[in-house]
């Protein structure tokens, strides 16, 4: 569980950077502030994406559980290529 907590949040991290990188929040956190404080976020509104999300310092935490560690099933995509043949 451990290890998945640290792939998930590095690969989180990464996003969020190649995002705040761009100046383009696919993640939504501009919707958060404005459903939150909405007149604060219409001051914002206009220099989000260029100046207030770049800089947006973001805290991640991750829960993660692994449930039946060692179980494998039959794939899905198994049961495609076999009906296939």
């Amino acid at each position: 569980e451990q290890s998945v907590r640290k792939e998930i949040k590095k690969e989180l991290k990464t996003a969020i950077e190649r995002a705040q990188k761009n100046k383009t929040d696919i993640l939504g956190f501009g919707e958060v502030v404005h459903r939150t404080r909405p007149n604060q976020f219409k001051k914002l509104k206009t220099e989000w994406n260029d100046v207030y999300f770049p800089k947006l310092d973001v805290d991640i935490m991750v829960e993660a559980y692994v449930r039946r560690a060692g179980l494998r099933n039959k794939s899905f995509l198994s049961g495609l290529k076999e009906n296939q043949k």
